[in-house]
């Protein structure tokens, strides 16, 4: 175990985040932390074994943090402006320009905050190193935020942990790093405005307490692909657009397809295993949408192999456009994780993965057995149906299940105005409303049609 302990000595964060220069960065995250060592390591000159360390360091897994409070939630607030004189010795002082800045602050329940490796083979080897190299370390962010930062020995339990299905996204390090913050640090030399790479992004979710993690879905890997150029289709399009996605996914794949992408079993029969799931991402929930699909996502079950997960990722670095028949061709992208925050709510894996009670569709469900009417609505549970519908994909059974026509979101069309595909023709069709008893983290994909874009379901909050 490693654990990199950072002391905020004025016990106060003085460091905006990339994206928002108003909004206060907490908790710092591990590629700023590993910046500053490695301004450390340079200018102290501390020698081959540091640099061997910090090589090391940025190829560790991606670590967990104990830090209080575990997220700032209210990170973007009013920052008043400043008028900064510009750094240039070239003029008379009294004659520079200013540039506005901002100083976003924030006061952190505990000043110190734990970077935790529980798995760094080879800590005993360079914690001499690391500790000479964070000894150095004098602020973290701007230069208003002073530090002590040390190696430790033991480090208290975490409060942020890795997770693919978290919503908190935070910098990280990855092989390489070093090199490229050494490579930038001289290209600044010529043009001071050039600045490192963003870098890797990885998902963190809070740490749960000893009751344990809520229920999840067995879904627990995404792709998700925006509309960059191209026609827009409507939501009632979904079934046409998942088919299409879902071959050109195959063509893409190296043969053979694996089971748990082509959703076939080597005979060609359909299996009967969990496998990729694709579901239109729509724009829909609010006061302006108008329910035009702005790309889909490749749902992939929670338990699929690291081999075919990485052929696939390599696959869809392919994957730049789409031929729609009729509707045309869209030009379309990987949606980065860096910049899931600054996207339309309705493309964010965030929003359909998020824990939370009670779920509504944005595609209808569609039945493999009709529900009762006397088993569904205010107070009733749905019975043994939607039981099924969701041990189907690893959730419980819902306290109160409601099926119509209608969706409870803004801009959905009516189920009956949703074509099914011909294996699904016969089958009913109809917008639900499940609630469970505890919160349940997603995707929520309920019925026949989930793996062809039915079914799909989004958080729903009472507004009053």
């Amino acid at each position: 175990m490693l654990a990199l302990e950072v002391e905020y000595l004025l016990k106060r964060v003085l460091a905006s985040t990339r994206e928002n220069r108003r909004a206060v960065e907490w908790p710092p995250h591990p590629s700023r932390l590993f910046s500053a060592l490695v301004a450390a390591y340079e200018e102290c000159g501390l020698g081959d074994d540091a640099r061997a360390a910090l090589e090391w360091l940025e190829a560790l897994p991606d670590p967990s943090i104990s830090a209080k409070p575990p997220q700032h939630r209210d990170a973007v607030r009013e920052v008043h402006e400043v008028f900064v004189p510009v750094n240039d010795a070239g003029e008379i002082p009294e004659l520079r320009s200013r540039q506005v800045r901002w100083f976003p602050a924030f006061t952190p329940q505990d000043p110190c905050v734990w970077f935790i490796w529980n798995d760094a083979q080879g800590a005993e080897q360079h914690a001499q190193a690391l500790q000479r190299i964070a000894e150095n370390v004098t602020y973290l962010g701007h230069s208003m935020s002073p530090v002590r930062v040390c190696v430790s020995d033991s480090a208290p339990e975490p409060t942020l942990v890795p997770d693919h299905r978290g919503t908190i996204m935070l910098r990280i390090t990855g092989k390489g790093r070093l090199r490229h913050l050494e490579e930038t640090y001289d290209l600044r030399k010529a043009n001071a405005t050039i600045q490192p790479r963003l870098g890797l992004v990885a998902r963190y979710r809070i740490a749960r307490k000893s009751e344990g993690r809520c229920p999840a879905s067995l879904f627990g890997h995404v792709f998700v692909f925006q509309r960059v150029d191209g026609p827009k289709i409507p939501l009632e399009g979904a079934a046409k657009l998942t088919a299409i996605v879902r071959k050109a996914v195959m063509d893409l794949y190296p043969d053979p397809v694996p089971e748990v992408i082509s959703g076939h079993i080597p005979d060609g029969r359909p299996s009967g295993k969990p496998h990729l799931a694709v579901t239109p991402l729509p724009d829909v929930g609010h006061q302006y949408a108008d329910g035009h699909v702005m790309g889909f996502a490749l749902w992939l079950p929670v338990d699929v192999s690291s081999e075919i997960y990485d052929a696939l990722e390599e696959a869809l670095g392919n994957f730049k456009s789409l031929t729609l028949g009729k509707y045309g061709e869209w030009r379309i992208e990987p949606l980065a994780a860096e910049a899931e925050a600054k996207s339309a709510a309705g493309l964010r894996q965030s929003i359909y993965v998020r824990p939370h009670d009670t779920w509504a569709t944005v595609t209808p469900v569609v039945f493999g057995k009709f529900p009762k009417r006397n088993q569904v609505g205010l107070g009733k549970d749905g019975g043994k149906v939607f039981a099924d519908l969701c041990e189907m994909i690893g959730l419980p059974k819902p306290v109160e299940a409601r099926v119509g026509p209608v969706s409870a979101f803004f801009a959905v069309p009516k189920a009956s105005e949703f074509p099914s595909p011909d294996k699904l023709r016969d089958r009913y069709k109809a917008h639900v409303w499940v609630r469970f008893a505890q919160p349940v983290q997603g995707p929520v994909l309920l019925g026949a049609g989930r793996y062809a874009g039915f079914g799909l379901c989004r958080p729903w909050y009472e507004r009053g």
